[in-house]
């Protein structure tokens, strides 16, 4: 069992925090309204406080990418090491998959499901997006539902959240509009 650490940073769209272990990044935090939640989600398994300037440097290059990601520039998280220890193999499985649909790209829960060797289980990935702990770095912003529909997000901010993180990379899957019926 490795010791967790966690730090939290400022971006384009708030405060954002991540934690870590000495086998890889355990958890990634999206904005809360307020900065106290967002520090109690990051250190609820027990994760130590680190002060940004105290940060390992491949943290604090996290970090830059993170910022610049959330900024709207393109990066990318693949060589990223992920502390999954708190995942099934299925979740694990599903976020390995997830981590190769690239910027600007999507895909549907049925063909991520399909992807990983379970053609029927587009929500088993469903609620594996709702456990992802690395939103972002595991993109769960990019599952869409059929058709174009957006599904769900459960990090802060709900489906303005994925919407906008879409955005960024130039994705509007319903126009730019909210889909009120089909």
């Amino acid at each position: 069992m490795f010791e967790e650490w966690a730090s939290q940073f400022e971006t384009a769209i708030g405060r954002c925090g991540l934690a870590w272990t000495e086998a890889g990044v355990t958890g990634v935090q999206l904005p809360e309204a307020d900065p106290k939640d967002c520090l109690a989600r990051l250190t609820r398994h027990g994760a130590k406080r680190v002060k940004a300037a105290d940060v390992p440097p491949e943290i604090a290059e996290l970090i830059v990418d993170l910022q610049a990601f959330l900024s709207g520039q393109p990066t990318g998280f693949d060589s990223l090491r992920l502390d999954m220890k708190r995942h099934s193999a299925f979740e694990r499985a599903a976020y390995d998959a997830l981590r190769e649909v690239g910027w600007g790209k999507t895909v549907t829960y049925g063909e991520l499901a399909a992807r990983i060797g379970r053609p029927n289980g587009a929500q088993a990935i469903g609620m594996a997006m709702g456990r992802n702990s690395w939103p972002v770095i595991v993109p769960c912003h990019r599952v869409l539902g059929a058709n174009g529909w957006l599904g769900g997000f459960s990090a802060p901010g709900g489906m303005l959240t994925k919407k906008a993180l879409l955005a960024r990379e130039g994705v509007y899957p319903d126009g730019g509009q909210l889909k009120l019926f089909e």
